[in-house]
């Protein structure tokens, strides 16, 4: 055998070991140097950050809307008199407005509507009147006549608001009717005052004989 290797290749056995023993290591070099997994790079850890507090007037929901505060004087939304005009004849101080209250729906489906107003006079007598038509619903209409019709005074036979206008010209029938709302009344119509136009208290009204 070790001649047959001596024959084939020209090269004295000793020779020969050595050069297939180098020739096996740079095999299994070169197969290890591929076989090594290159390792990914170390990525820095990241910053830690403190998150920017939200501006809590910006983002803070809306809050439930609350009644105005009572103007001075003046109409109240579209009511047909003001403070401290005169509520109807005759012009004397008695029958000026110091105070108009909006009657406000607390039932379902209308919850919210002004169906009405409440005058105040300065004899201390209250009156009630509709909205006027073109902001007044059906179901507007049924309440602010529930309301009457619970209210109004002994000696009255209206319980019921009268058209206002009929075919589109005005009726002239009567607008304002005197109430007395029994104290706790309110709850049980599902209905509730809230102060609109109130003349301050200790000023003197004007002269209403000019009105």
């Amino acid at each position: 055998m070790n001649g047959f290797l001596r024959a084939r290749s020209g090269l004295p056995m000793r020779k020969l070991v050595a050069f297939f023993v180098l020739t096996m290591l740079a095999s299994v070099s070169s197969v290890s140097a591929a076989q090594q997994v290159t390792p990914l790079p170390t990525l820095p850890p990241a910053p830690i950050t403190t998150p920017i507090p939200l501006d809590s007037t910006s983002q803070s929901l809306p809050s439930a809307s609350v009644d105005a505060a009572p103007l001075n004087g003046g109409p109240c939304l579209d009511s047909s008199r003001g403070v401290p005009q005169v509520l109807q004849p005759p012009a004397k101080s008695a029958m000026q407005i110091v105070r108009i209250d909006k009657v406000v729906a607390e039932t379902t489906m209308i919850q919210g509507n002004v169906i009405g107003f409440l005058y105040t006079l300065h004899d201390g007598t209250t009156w009630l009147a509709q909205r006027h038509q073109d902001y007044m619903s059906a179901a507007d209409a049924r309440l602010s006549n529930l309301v009457l019709g619970v209210a109004h005074m002994p000696a009255d036979t209206v319980t019921q608001f009268p058209p206002v206008k009929r075919f589109g010209v005005k009726t002239n029938y009567q607008e304002f009717f005197r109430v007395s709302i029994p104290a706790g009344a309110l709850d049980p119509l599902r209905v509730r005052l809230v102060p609109c136009v109130v003349w301050p208290a200790g000023r003197d009204l004007p002269d209403p004989s000019g009105q």
